[in-house]
């Protein structure tokens, strides 16, 4: 029976894999959110109210789920290369925007229509806590907010292949790459939960340092993620 690799020794592989790498993924990292902040600071400029602040608001948070979609094929497309110890160039990232697009976009959308449906119960009561002021309220939306992080990981986990199969099978289409998610994680989600869990303490180092360690935290949890996706693959 195959054996698959421990979440250790596929951060070590993703380790071995990124030495002298970091520039790369670095640059690639700071590019993609130098344009989301912009977009962000463009949208925050704009002076709207009303309903047409709304509006605006929906608007927004479309397009930048969209091209977030995109961003994502691109790094998948990028950290593939660096595990497979092929070149790889930080411009990589933007790899998505010119092959497979609609395929990102699609994948992006159902991740994030899932997610936006976990984080309904925390959002109803914290309307109503803000609305009323009642602090009966803040039990069940602490509730609904861990109901809603278990979720994003359990989804995070569960198309942890997605935008990796948009480059290694080219000719899926979207709803082919959707329904293999599930099939290539089945028992193996214990192990992908572990993963994400397990770069806790990476993250908290994010925030205490105010974002500035984020290219270099980020660059190694997408390398191992992407170690666990080809030793899945392996098989």
């Amino acid at each position: 029976m195959k054996e698959y690799r421990t979440p250790a020794a596929l951060k070590t592989a993703a380790r071995v894999h990124m030495f002298g790498r970091y520039g790369v993924t670095v640059r690639a990292y700071i590019w993609m959110n130098a344009i989301l902040l912009i977009m962000t600071w463009l949208f925050a400029s704009m002076n709207t109210q009303g309903a047409g602040s709304l509006i605006s608001l929906y608007i927004f948070y479309a397009i930048r789920f969209i091209i977030l979609g995109i961003f994502m094929s691109g790094t998948a497309f990028l950290y593939l290369n660096i595990a497979s110890e092929q070149p790889a160039y930080p411009g990589m990232v933007f790899y998505g925007f010119r092959n497979n697009t609609d395929k990102a976009v699609l994948i992006s959308l159902v991740i994030d229509l899932i997610q936006m449906v976990l984080c309904i119960p925390m959002l109803v009561f914290f309307i109503l806590f803000r609305s009323d002021g009642d602090v009966s309220y803040i039990i069940p939306m602490a509730i609904g907010a861990g109901v809603a992080l278990a979720g994003l990981l359990v989804t995070k986990a569960l198309f942890l292949p997605a935008y990796y199969l948009i480059h290694d099978f080219p000719d899926y289409g979207f709803s082919q790459i959707i329904r293999l998610c599930p099939t290539i994680m089945r028992g193996h989600m214990g192990r992908a939960l572990y993963m994400y869990i397990s770069f806790v303490p990476m993250m908290l180092l994010e925030v205490l340092s105010l974002g500035a360690a984020a290219p270099w935290v980020e660059s190694y949890i997408n390398a191992s993620v992407t170690e666990m996706y080809l030793d899945l693959m392996r098989k």
